[in-house]
């Protein structure tokens, strides 16, 4: 029904945005991280989903458009609501949560609220391979195969390579893969490096 959302932004909350288009304000539940990057009376966009159940009619916004396609992602989970979705996506960027379920870093995923291991081990074994699809990755790999089929490419480039795709800037990778290729040497596969690489941005945020 509604794609965006664009407005003055008129009040916010820990969890909920006032949004006010052409005299009306529109409440959408939104992440902690998102909503502590806007100030109050700034002209601001949400990307929105809307949740329809038969006791409930709610909006839920994101002000980038890959922020609600990750909230859609998780809704998609047997036993995520929008409430757990949300918890989700305050925990880090969309980038950070889709590296700790591509590596399977359920001690990532379990320090959320309201996430137990059952629910980190159920968002690993529903959305892990239908992240590597949605991001034209090789499902085949042991960490889902974010390694490019050029046999040509270096490891470093490989893994930089999957790391972009999966919406990580070039500047903020270089450290940790460098540090991965010097504790693997000379014998490192991109296999190992990725995953190590995932693991090492996921806890430092």
């Amino acid at each position: 029904m509604y794609s965006y959302i664009s407005g003055l932004l008129r009040s916010k909350s820990s969890n909920v945005a006032v949004v006010e288009n052409q005299g009306i304000g529109y409440r959408i539940y939104s992440s902690t991280r998102a909503l502590n990057s806007l100030d109050l009376n700034d002209t601001v966009t949400f990307y929105t989903h809307l949740y329809v159940r038969e006791d409930e009619i709610s909006l839920y916004g994101f002000p980038e458009a890959e922020g609600v396609a990750l909230f859609e992602l998780l809704l998609n989970v047997s036993g995520i609501g929008p409430k757990a979705a949300l918890s989700i996506c305050s925990a880090g960027s969309t980038p950070e949560i889709y590296g700790a379920i591509v590596s399977k870093d359920i001690g990532w995923l379990t320090k959320v609220p309201g996430v137990g291991r059952k629910t980190a081990e159920r968002l690993v074994l529903e959305l892990r391979e239908k992240i590597a699809r949605d991001l034209h990755l090789d499902a085949s790999s042991p960490v889902v195969g974010m390694i490019s089929s050029a046999p040509q490419q270096s490891v470093e480039g490989q893994v930089l390579q999957a790391l972009l795709g999966l919406g990580y800037q070039d500047h903020e990778v270089g450290p940790a893969i460098r540090q991965a290729l010097a504790l693997f040497g000379a014998q490192a596969r991109v296999e190992e490096v990725l995953k190590a690489v995932l693991k090492t941005l996921a806890q430092g945020r």
